[in-house]
């Protein structure tokens, strides 16, 4: 679904090819998204109607570039992955990620509810990390790792506090 988000997500504002894509990416996320993914996703989107041929850019030299946009269905479809708030999915720092970082696009009962289901995914993972830690014994470099995850989930906790703040603030003002 991530790929599915950042993909869509480039197209958003403007129409572009896909090496546009690549690039905007890799700006966003840090990483590298690559040619096997991309395109089967865009042939896929293009499939269902979700973006549509523009264009085609043809520079010398180089093989025709084909500029996509997105149509009012991918955007829909766009909101429709941004909304899902599958635990099984939530787990993952970058599913998790990306939804916060669009949460302009979606209503805020979505937003608490992908909070709400980050926090329990987080809780558990600490209590799972707590109760390794507690058997760990004088395993010093088991117990490191176990240390340092237990801090980042605490350290998540009182940011996932910190977006429910935001999130009731924002609530305030739109209902003002």
């Amino acid at each position: 679904m991530y790929s599915d988000i950042v993909i869509l997500r480039g197209l958003l504002n403007t129409p572009k090819h896909g090496y546009e894509i690549k690039k905007y990416i890799e700006r966003v996320t840090g990483g590298l998204l690559n040619n096997n993914t991309l395109y089967p996703a865009l042939r896929r989107f293009e499939q269902r109607g979700e973006i549509e041929k523009v264009a085609e850019e043809v520079a010398p030299g180089r093989p025709p570039r084909t500029v996509y946009r997105i149509t009012d269905k991918g955007r829909e479809r766009l909101r429709a992955l941004l909304r899902t708030a599958d635990p099984m999915l939530l787990v993952k720092d970058e599913e998790f990620q990306v939804r916060v970082g669009l949460f302009d696009l979606l209503p805020a009962p979505d937003r608490r509810r992908i909070v709400e289901v980050r926090r329990e995914c987080v809780e558990h993972s600490l209590a799972a990390q707590e109760e390794l830690a507690a058997a760990a014994g004088h395993e010093p470099w088991g117990l490191r790792v176990l240390r340092f995850n237990i801090e980042r989930h605490r350290l998540e906790l009182a940011w996932l506090d910190e977006l429910e703040a935001a999130l009731a603030e924002s609530a305030s003002r739109e209902s003002s």
